[in-house]
């Protein structure tokens, strides 16, 4: 390493202020209005309606006050009409009712919420246009067919909504509503209402919670790769509230599961299976049953997956979930290409690698001439088949634990429709060992042939490694000493005093790329880079590996990730590896080179999770015009508009530090 190493710091000419947001953009009008929990519900009904399921802007108004003979004005919180028409009760198609409530231990019922859902109820009943109604407080969602009749006007529970122009009998029909793409936050909250009912009303631990998501998952999943005319995973309209409807649903997903079990007989392990009554299925079935995860988009897929899967993570050992956005930045800046093989040799849930099948995704795309915002569905489901069979051999992982072993592969397979290759093995002591993943592991993750290695291997200074027989096969499990010329050299003896893990598996990552071409990327604690009693492993890592890049990342997001589980994370940095070849290591003496060097301050989160935006240099945020893409749904088909819309920016610098590295290893310089 030279001294010209390029530095970067990310500018300081904005600043932030973290707490609770006072104003927003309304996604409707681009004007800046101020907060309120009721309002912020509002918009987020708002985006779940324009961005998942399609409906265009201008059938949608806020707070319409419809004139009702003999009731006077009502007020509606949103009101859909029908396409291209005057806003009139007339044709008034769609009422949805938004109660800022707080938060909820368990999910209720329709008859348990029923003092809350009259307002909607008579809304619906006094609007003669209206067929179609939601109640939602941001946690539960309860949704409603309006049937009239001679003498009758009633209110009747749904578990899916139609797409726009659809009719409500087709509510009723076999297969179901069409399907919908769907947006980040939708789909997460979709899941976390999943996992709640599971675990609040049920009374589930997170690993059973998990594993019964995980099988419908599989199933979902499995379903979207039949024929229209054979898929099971769909509900007709109140299904999932009538006993009848309750036993038909089950029954359909119960085939299902047997059938994607033998699509991927890999996948899942003994013990995961379908426990759930007929009645507790359906309630799970409900939320799921009306998106096409074919149609969108991975990011969003492991976005959502990640806000379910985190809590098996118990945090022991300094192992939790890297952030989704460090992880993101990790994989831009080591840029897997299609035809290189990536391994995660400390996998937990599977986000380094479901994070670089959606980066491959992202150039699948742009071999179609398009871009994930303007993909259309036919080019989205192309790319991700595509990316799918990339991933059935090129997408390796594994971990000691036999239960992040399914998730990782469940975290590939939600993501990109296929589960990859990810063993439950000991990665410590491979290509030895007796877990039930080592025979095929061995030929299919051998040492010295990956081209690509990203981890974040689990760091701690109590529970260090002092077995023997692991320690032998690492020169860092040995004790170092400095030798005459200034660096170290191997004492031979084995460090019994114990040895912190990550420092094993720097070496371990190393071995498991190929001599030359290799990389590795790897997240470390500053500490290990800056201690003086660690010298040692950095003149290792110095001898054996090209720095590529280092950068100092903020603590906050893994401050995060860790805090329900009460730990404090240690302050973290990233460096990205070359492994030099056996010619190279032969020489005494290497030629300078640039490292690329990155501080980050700010990660798009404070400490306690608030979301920091941009602002001036005087603290006022800062509101941007930005063009964006909206899907608009006319039944079967899809319109993509552009469109412009003001909004804040969430002040997130890694992906800029991404953007810096490829420029400097374009240019040898960072641009400015």
């Amino acid at each position: 390493m030279s001294d010209e190493e390029s530095v970067i710091e990310a500018s300081q000419d904005a600043a932030e202020e973290s707490g609770p947001d006072n104003f927003f953009i309304d996604i409707l009008t681009g004007d800046k209005e101020s907060a309120s929990a009721k309002k912020l519900l509002v918009q987020k009904v708002l985006r779940q309606l324009i961005e998942s399921y399609g409906f265009d802007r201008d059938d949608i108004e806020l707070n319409y006050n419809p004139q009702i003979p003999g009731q006077g004005r009502k007020r509606i919180d949103i009101a859909i009409f029908r396409p291209d028409a005057e806003h009139t009760n007339e044709n008034l198609q769609r009422i949805i009712v938004c109660k800022n409530q707080k938060k909820r231990d368990k999910l209720r019922s329709i008859a348990e919420a029923d003092i809350d859902l009259r307002e909607l109820k008579e809304l619906l009943e006094l609007i003669p246009g209206a067929s179609l109604g939601m109640w939602t407080n941001g946690q539960e969602e309860f949704l409603f067919q309006v049937e009239r009749t001679r003498f009758e006007v009633r209110s009747k529970p749904l578990g899916i909504w139609p797409a726009p122009g659809e009719h409500t009998a087709d509510l009723d029909r076999t297969g179901g509503v069409i399907q919908v793409s769907a947006e980040a936050e939708d789909l997460e909250d979709a899941l976390l209402r999943s996992h709640r009912f599971l675990n609040r009303n049920l009374g589930l631990d997170h690993k059973d919670t998990f594993k019964q998501l995980a099988v419908l998952m599989l199933a979902k999943i499995f379903d979207e790769t039949l024929p229209s005319g054979e898929r099971k995973f769909w509900i007709r309209g109140d299904e999932p509230f009538t006993e009848p409807g309750q036993q038909a649903i089950a029954q359909r997903i119960n085939e299902s599961i047997a059938a994607a079990k033998a699509w991927q007989p890999s996948l899942l392990t003994r013990g995961w299976e379908l426990t759930l009554e007929p009645h507790e299925t359906a309630r799970v079935v409900m939320e799921l049953a009306r998106y096409s995860l074919s149609e969108t988009q991975p990011r969003f897929r492991t976005g959502a997956f990640r806000a379910v899967a985190r809590s098996v993570m118990d945090g022991r050992e300094g192992r939790y979930p890297t952030p989704l956005n460090v992880a993101e930045m990790a994989v831009e800046m080591l840029d897997p290409q299609p035809g290189e093989r990536i391994m995660d040799c400390s996998s937990g849930t599977g986000t380094f690698l479901a994070m670089t099948a959606a980066h491959v995704f992202k150039k699948k795309l742009a071999a179609l001439g398009t871009s994930p915002e303007e993909a259309t569905g036919e080019q989205i489901r192309r790319a991700q088949e595509e990316t799918a069979a990339w991933a059935s051999t090129n997408a390796l992982g594994c971990d000691i634990d036999p239960f992040l072993a399914v998730a990782s592969r469940m975290n590939l397979l939600f993501t990109i429709g296929n589960p990859g290759r990810v063993f439950r093995i000991d990665a410590r002591t491979f290509p030895d060992g007796d877990l039930d993943g080592i025979e095929a592991a061995r030929p299919a993750m051998a040492l010295g042939n990956m081209d690509v290695v990203l981890l974040n291997p689990w760091f701690s200074t109590q529970d260090t490694v002092s077995d023997a027989s692991i320690l032998e096969r690492y020169e860092l499990g040995n004790t170092w000493e400095r030798d005459e010329a200034g660096g170290f050299r191997n004492t031979g003896n084995l460090n019994v005093g114990g040895v912190p893990p990550e420092v094993l598996f720097i070496e371990r990552a190393l071995q498991w790329v190929k001599p030359g071409t290799g990389r590795i990327g790897i997240l470390l604690p500053d500490g290990l880079l800056g201690n003086p009693s660690d010298e040692y492993v950095r003149w290792w890592i110095l001898r054996h590996c090209e720095v590529l890049a280092s950068v100092d990342l903020p603590v906050e997001p893994f401050k995060v990730t860790v805090k329900e589980y009460g730990l404090t994370p240690a302050l973290p940095s990233f460096l990205v590896l070359r492994r030099r070849s056996q010619e190279e290591l032969m020489r005494t003496e290497h030629p300078e080179y640039k490292v690329f060097m990155a501080v980050v301050d700010r990660a798009g989160v404070d400490a306690r999770g608030n979301l920091l935006f941009q602002r001036a240099p005087d603290g006022e945020e800062l509101i941007f015009d930005e063009e964006v893409v909206e899907r608009v749904r006319e039944a079967g088909e899809v319109e993509i508009r552009r469109t412009t819309r003001r909004s804040r920016r969430i002040h997130d610098e890694l992906p800029v530090v991404a953007e810096k590295y490829k420029s400097f290893r374009e240019t040898g310089e960072v641009s400015q």
